[in-house]
């Protein structure tokens, strides 16, 4: 007697930690998402409200509040069927930041898709049937068929993180040859979260070989709520790099380079570091641009054949004609205060060119 209160206490707590989770995450929702659509607004607000369903179905089965199977039981089943697609559906959703193949992308919607197919309707067929006036032939069945479920919604909840941890390590690898530091903190984070969450899983397909279905499936939504909190702790990190791309301080990011998926943003310096000044006649311009392949022969992917371009900023000074050369005098051109429109200038360009990576194309036209 004593072991069953303390099993319902247990199963107590993580549910009201679950319902708890759920009213701040709905308060973190409405609050955060500016425009109330999308798929991944839709799925992370289904996946929410299903563990209120699920948490609360449980309840009033651990609770026996009521005597009626199929009360809770569709409550139950609402709730599980929103958390576990839900929440699938949310991973996927964002999977796109990280991954622009579209081959790939299709193969985990529809793995999705089918796996909802042919492990939710036969579970749902199984719970009522454990729920009617002859559960005796339904039992047996459901006990083999919720572990197989439990560890295939598992595997594909793993499979979508592992594709997103090793697309942003390749990501990575790119950030450490640019150098950007802002990018590569917020990239680590994201593999950091996933890590985690992979954790998370795995600690409710021990508990339910471990045969502790009580606890199992009442620590099951404490885990999704806390997946969908860390999920906000993704959204948060995003929303800060965008925010830092559209300051003007020392850096500036824009979504103009793309490496297999994530726009990892071009780079202007307003301080350099190494400068040179050219005389030029007024005609002329100049363009650098820095290209690096990627080296891969996918071409299912966006083009990943920039990384990082400099940009040339272009000053205007004028001088003076001087019948003696800059050669020959060894000193510098000093821009004059006051310009003389009749006059015809010339034009001096200073440009921070100074990169690691190594110049892919130099276009001087005439």
């Amino acid at each position: 007697m004593a072991d069953l209160t303390v099993l319902k206490v247990i199963v107590v707590v993580f549910l009201s930690v679950a319902i708890y989770n759920f009213l701040e995450l709905n308060v973190q929702i409405f609050t955060t998402f500016k425009r109330r659509k999308g798929l991944y607004f839709w799925s992370f607000t289904i996946a929410t409200w299903g563990i209120l369903f699920n948490s609360i179905g449980y309840l009033l089965k651990h609770l026996e509040v009521t005597k009626e199977g199929n009360v809770y039981a569709t409550i139950i089943l609402i709730g599980w069927c929103s958390m576990i697609s839900g929440q699938s559906v949310v991973l996927y959703s964002r999977l796109h930041i990280v991954m622009h193949n579209t081959k790939r992308l299709r193969a985990v919607l529809i793995m999705i898709i089918t796996n909802a197919i042919w492990l939710h309707i036969p579970i749902i067929i199984l719970v009522y049937g454990s729920n009617s006036n002859n559960p005796g032939p339904f039992e047996g069945p459901y006990s083999v068929y919720e572990k197989i479920q439990l560890t295939v919604f598992v595997v594909q909840e793993l499979i979508i993180s592992g594709l997103y941890v090793y697309e942003t390590v390749n990501l990575l690898k790119l950030e450490r040859i640019i150098g950007n530091n802002g990018t590569r903190i917020v990239l680590h984070h994201l593999i950091y979260v996933n890590i985690l969450v992979m954790l998370l899983d795995f600690s409710i397909v021990g508990l339910e070989f471990a045969n502790l279905y009580e606890i199992q499936t009442a620590w099951k939504p404490l885990v999704y709520s806390v997946k969908l909190k860390l999920e906000f702790s993704i959204l948060n990190r995003l929303v800060e790099l965008t925010r830092s791309a559209r300051s003007g301080d020392s850096r500036s990011y824009s979504n103009a380079v793309q490496s297999e998926g994530l726009a990892l943003g071009t780079i202007k310096a307003n301080n350099t570091t190494h400068q040179r000044s050219v005389a030029r006649g007024a005609d002329q311009t100049s363009k650098w641009e820095v290209q690096v392949g990627s080296g891969k022969g996918n071409t299912n992917a966006l083009p990943a054949t920039v990384v990082k371009t400099t940009e040339v900023k272009i000053q205007s000074h004028t001088r003076r004609r001087s019948d003696t050369s800059l050669a020959e005098s060894k000193t510098g051109i000093l821009p004059e205060a006051a310009v003389h429109a009749g006059n015809e200038a010339e034009r001096a360009s200073a440009s921070s060119v100074s990169s690691e990576i190594g110049y892919g194309k130099y276009a001087n036209p005439a």
